[in-house]
């Protein structure tokens, strides 16, 4: 998907933390139009799997699966032809967000929409579904298949990646497979859910939703707590209780912190932090580096 020579330049950046930019008053006038002209995207894009509801409609027909890897929030990606691309997150649909991407602006004719899901702590963002592609909207009436197909070209063919211009987010398409390797699926579920998506447009993407963790009773502010390194993932952390008690992923949101953490890592010893439960980010926030 990246086509490295394409772009020969990339944008420097004073920090390795993913973050967002403000729309200015012309951006956020534009995104109060995509409800009424895009009604596709008021469908509630997933409903929790009962199996006596679902079970039989899932023999019935044909769902491919996808993971939702970590603990993260639903939103859509809005790119105009001459807007900069949109983010919105659903549990702050008044509060958009810009997201720098590198495009071939001459392949873009309207508006593109996407589903995806945000992982703040992972710096991590994933393209799951197409919606609407050069201003036509057809989550109603295409099936998956095709409308990943379209995804599939977006990112091969129209969007460049480029973390560091993204803002130091990772962006990925969803990793789809058959229902039969939903053995397969479950392997990257690593405190998310998994999904099953159906081909027919008219029925709604089910979540199966995992065991709730349990979630340590965090009294008077941040706790000691030991932060461990995700292999393969240089700025990506688990926070443990000193028993080794999991609870779950570390959000880590200055540079300071960052690179303390960093320090730390590369000596091998045990990463001692204080942290407190955040309900917004639904994870443990370092506080210090102890």
């Amino acid at each position: 998907m990246s086509r490295p020579g394409k772009h020969p330049r990339s944008s420097a950046s004073q920090s390795t933390t993913p973050r967002f930019l403000n729309p200015n008053p012309s951006e956020r006038n534009w995104i109060r139009t995509i409800p009424d002209n895009y009604p596709d995207i008021m469908r509630a894009p997933a409903v929790i799997y009962k199996a006596e509801r679902d079970d039989n409609r899932i023999k019935s027909n044909k769902y491919v699966t996808f993971a939702r890897p970590y603990r993260g929030k639903q939103g859509l990606l809005i790119i105009g032809k001459q807007q900069r691309p949109l983010l919105i997150d659903e549990s702050e649909p008044d509060n958009p967000r810009i997201l720098p991407m590198r495009l071939d602006r001459e392949a873009i004719l309207g508006t593109w929409i996407f589903a995806i899901s945000i992982y703040h702590a992972e710096g991590l963002i994933q393209l799951e579904d197409c919606i609407a592609a050069d201003g036509d909207q057809f989550r109603s009436t295409k099936v998956f298949k095709e409308r990943f197909a379209v995804l599939q070209r977006f990112t091969e063919s129209i969007w460049y990646q480029d973390q560091q211009f993204q803002l130091n987010w990772q962006m990925k398409v969803a990793d789809i497979y058959p229902l039969i390797d939903i053995k397969t699926t479950l392997e990257s579920v690593n405190g998310g859910c998994l999904c099953m998506m159906p081909d027919i447009p008219s029925f709604r993407l089910l979540k199966v939703l995992p065991l709730a963790p349990v979630k340590a009773e965090v009294v008077g502010g941040p706790q000691d707590y030991i932060c461990v390194g995700v292999i393969g993932k240089p700025d990506v952390y688990d926070i443990k209780k000193a028993d080794g008690t999991d609870m779950g992923r570390a959000c880590i949101q200055t540079l300071s912190i960052s690179q303390a953490l960093q320090q730390k890592r590369v000596t091998g010893e045990t990463i001692r932090v204080m942290a407190e439960w955040n309900e917004d980010f639904e994870s443990y926030v370092v506080t210090t580096v102890l």
